[in-house]
Order: C-alpha cells, then structure tokens, then sequence
C-alpha cells in the first residue's frame, strides 16, 4: 500500500491554495504541524500486531478527517483534505463509485454531479456534522468494492 507523506500533503496544499485562491503562509502554511506528523505516522500504524485503520476506506477518512478538523493549514484545510484523501485512493488504484442520485421534489430522478457531492460531504466534516467513524462509513461507501 503506497501512503502520503508529510510533503505530499504540504505539496497538495500548496497547489490547492495557488489554483483556488486563499492565502498560502511561507515557507509551508503550516498552522499546527503536531497533527500533521501525527498523521502521517497515525495511517500507517500497528497496535498489537494489526493495523489502528486496517482498510483503505478507513486511512482515507482520517487524511481527510485530521486534516480538516485539527487546522493543519494557515488556509485550504478542507480542500486539502478532501485532496488528500483522494489522491491516496488514487495512488492506491481505487475507484470511486457512480456518482449517487438525487430525487427532487417532483419525484424525478436528478443525477448529483460527483463534486456536488464531495462538496457536501467535506463541508459536513468541517461543520462537525460527522465523526471520523461516520466520515469512514462514507467513504466505504463511496468507493468501488475491489
């Protein structure tokens, strides 16, 4: 399993920053580096002989989760998170689901574009709305089986 590095993520914010505007802090817009250390070794963790996140849904969810909720970033927390999490997919050869459909008031089925949708979900994580365990179920989800 191939996982990000700590100057993957900062690589990923620093490129999220330049293409979708926000402030970027030299030399590594870095508000708290402690989670982001404790990130990087957290997904890749054992206790006991098995692995703290054993499925690739569930290391997926904490880049995500951690970034976003402990402000790792001066600025782009959420897009850095969200692109954390699908890169590591990505890396990992592992595919989204279809996008999902809505059904609007008329009883018509409306497809929601794939953004829509990770738009909503990230925004749910930065409200509070969702627990790491919550935003693992979605990606679980939200990934094609293998």
């Amino acid at each position: 399993m191939k996982y990000l590095t700590k100057n993957d993520i900062i690589i990923i914010n620093r490129e999220t920053v330049e293409r979708h505007g926000g402030n970027f802090v030299p030399p590594a817009n870095i508000l708290n580096e402690n989670p982001l250390d404790y990130l990087v070794e957290a997904v890749e963790t054992e206790m006991f002989g098995a692995p703290l996140y054993p499925e690739i849904y569930d290391k997926a969810a904490v880049y995500m989760f951690n970034i976003i909720t402990n402000h790792v970033f001066q600025d782009g927390n959420k897009r850095t998170g969200l692109g954390s999490a699908l890169y590591f997919l990505e890396l990992n050869d592992i595919p989204f689901r279809e996008p999902c459909i809505q059904v609007d008031i008329d009883g018509k089925i409306v497809p929601e574009s794939s953004e829509n949708i990770l738009f909503d979900f990230t925004i749910e994580v930065a409200s509070g709305d969702l627990t790491l365990e919550e935003c693992q179920a979605w990606f679980k989800g939200n990934i094609a089986p293998q």
